[in-house]
C-alpha cells in the first residue's frame, strides 16, 4: 500500500511538471496620430502674416527699385502637404474701384500698375526664389486676381520667396503720398 501511494505521487509530480498546450493570444497595440494639412507664410519682419514695409522719397521723371533678394520682402513659407504648395499674388490697395494702383493721398492722381515702366508713372512687382513661376522673376504688372507666383507639388519647410517693387514718377505726376499694396496667401496643393 505504501507502495502505491508513492507511484501516486510521483505520477502527480510528472503531471504537474509538464507543460500546459494550449490556445495563446497576441495583443498589438495601435497607435495613430493625425497630422493636419498646414500651410504658414512669415515675412522677414515677422511670422504673422504682416509683410514688409517698403519706403522711398522719388522725384518727378525719378524711378525707385526694391530688387527681389536685395532690398525688397522676404517671405518663408512652410507648408507640409503631400500634394504641395502655392502662392498667389493680388493687387489689395484701399482704391475701392482699382486694388492694383498705388493710392493718393488727396487729390493726387493714383499710380497705376504697368507692364512697362515708360514716362509715364506706373508701378511693377517681383518675385523670386524658392520655385516661383519663372514670368515674374522680371517686373511684371500687379496682377487684378489672385495669380500664382511660387509653388511645388511636395512639402516646403522654410522656402524663401523674395519680392520686389519698381515705382516710376512721371514729370507731372502731383505731390504726395503714394501707397500701393500687393497680398501673397499661401495654400495647399499645386494651384493648377
Amino acid at each position: 500500500m505504501k507502495k502505491s501511494l508513492i507511484a501516486a505521487s510521483a505520477s502527480a509530480v510528472a503531471l504537474a511538471a509538464m507543460p500546459v498546450f494550449g490556445a495563446f493570444a497576441d495583443i498589438t497595440d495601435s497607435v495613430t496620430v493625425q497630422l493636419a494639412s498646414a500651410c504658414s507664410v512669415g515675412s522677414s519682419s515677422s511670422t504673422s502674416g504682416a509683410g514688409a514695409t517698403l519706403s522711398e522719397n522719388i522725384t518727378n521723371g525719378g524711378t525707385v527699385t526694391f530688387t527681389a533678394g536685395t532690398d525688397g520682402g522676404t517671405i518663408k513659407v512652410t507648408c507640409n502637404d503631400a500634394s504641395g504648395w502655392h502662392i498667389t499674388a493680388v493687387g489689395s490697395g484701399d482704391d475701392a474701384t482699382d486694388k492694383t494702383a498705388m493710392n493718393a493721398t488727396g487729390s493726387a492722381t493714383d499710380i497705376p500698375t504697368v507692364d512697362t515702366i515708360s514716362d509715364a508713372s506706373g508701378w511693377q512687382f517681383q518675385v523670386t526664389g524658392t520655385n516661383t513661376v519663372a514670368a515674374y522673376n522680371s517686373f511684371s504688372r500687379i496682377p487684378s486676381t489672385a495669380t500664382k507666383v511660387a509653388g511645388a507639388a511636395a512639402a516646403v519647410s522654410e522656402g524663401t520667396i523674395n519680392t520686389g517693387y519698381k515705382v516710376h514718377a512721371s514729370a507731372t505726376q502731383q505731390a504726395g503720398s503714394y501707397t500701393g499694396k500687393v497680398t501673397y496667401t499661401v495654400d495647399t496643393g499645386t494651384g493648377d
